[in-house]
C-alpha cells in the first residue's frame, strides 16, 4: 500500500502468519470488505473442539479480523466520535428497509465501531507493538495482540460476535489473492523490462566508449605514408 511504513508491513505479515499458524486455512492481507473498507489481515477456518473459541464438541466456523496499528495517531483515526454510534443506530431503526444495507448507516463511523454495527467476523483484534495500546484503550468487543521479540502475544481475548458473512468474507479473500497473483505477474514483467533496459543501456555505453577508438583507427589508416606501401602488380 502506498505510503505504508515498514513497521506496518511487518505487523501485517506477522498477523497473517499468526492466523495461519492458529489454524485459519484461508488467510489474506488487505481484504476489501464493503462497507467496512480494507481490513489489514483476515482469516477464516473451521475449528474442532480443541481450537474453536468456545471449546464446544463440534466443528465451528470462525472468521477473524486483525487491524494493525503502528502508531497512536493511526489507531485514533479508526475510533468513533462520541454519540456517532447512537446516531447510526437511530437511523437504522427509523429506516427499516435499509437495516441490511449498512453502508449509509456507517457514514462517520470509525472502523472499530463499523465492524460492530455491521459484523462480518466473529473475532476482532488490534495488533500493535508492545506498549503502544493498552487494555483501557480498546473499543468494545475488540481484543488486543502485541508483537514483541517472541512473536505475537494475546493480551486481551476478543469477545465473540455472531456473523453470517463467512462465505462473503471467503469470496473477498479469494478475490484479493487472485488480484495479488495478477499484480505479481505484472511486477515480474516490469522487473524483466527493467533488466533489459539496463542491459541495453550498458551496450550503448560500450558503443560510446568504442566510438573514439574506431575514429582514431580510421584516421590512422588514411594518414599512412604511401612510400611504405608495396607496389601493386597486375598479371598480364
Amino acid at each position: 500500500m502506498a505510503g505504508e511504513t515498514e513497521l506496518h508491513r511487518s505487523l501485517k505479515k506477522a498477523a497473517c502468519r499468526w492466523l495461519f499458524d492458529g489454524g485459519y486455512g484461508c488467510v489474506a492481507a488487505e481484504v476489501n470488505l464493503r462497507p467496512l473498507g480494507i481490513i489489514d489481515a483476515v482469516g477464516t477456518g473451521v475449528f474442532g473442539t480443541a481450537a474453536n473459541h468456545f471449546g464446544v464438541k463440534r466443528k465451528v466456523h470462525q472468521t477473524c479480523f486483525i487491524e494493525c496499528k503502528a502508531s497512536r495517531s493511526d489507531y485514533q483515526r479508526d475510533l468513533t466520535a462520541d454519540g456517532q454510534m447512537q446516531l447510526c443506530q437511530m437511523e437504522r431503526r427509523n429506516n427499516p428497509r435499509r437495516k441490511t444495507k449498512a453502508l449509509s448507516q456507517t457514514v462517520g463511523l470509525g472502523k472499530f465501531a463499523a465492524c460492530l454495527l455491521h459484523p462480518m467476523a466473529n473475532l476482532h483484534y488490534v495488533l500493535s507493538p508492545q506498549g503502544l495500546i493498552h487494555k483501557k484503550d480498546l473499543p468494545p468487543r475488540w481484543g488486543l495482540l502485541t508483537l514483541g521479540d517472541g512473536g505475537i502475544s494475546v493480551v486481551v481475548r476478543a469477545v465473540w460476535q455472531e456473523s453470517t458473512a463467512g462465505q462473503s468474507v471467503e469470496t473477498a479473500i479469494a478475490r484479493t489473492l487472485t488480484g495479488d497473483l495478477y499484480r505479481a505477474g505484472e511486477r515480474a514483467l516490469s522487473s524483466i523490462n527493467r533488466e533489459l533496459q539496463k542491459q541495453q543501456q550498458a551496450v550503448v555505453e560500450k558503443i560510446r566508449e568504442l566510438r573514439p577508438l574506431v575514429t582514431d583507427i580510421q584516421t590512422n589508416v588514411y594518414d599512412v605514408d604511401e612510400s611504405t606501401l608495396l607496389p601493386f602488380e597486375v598479371d598480364p
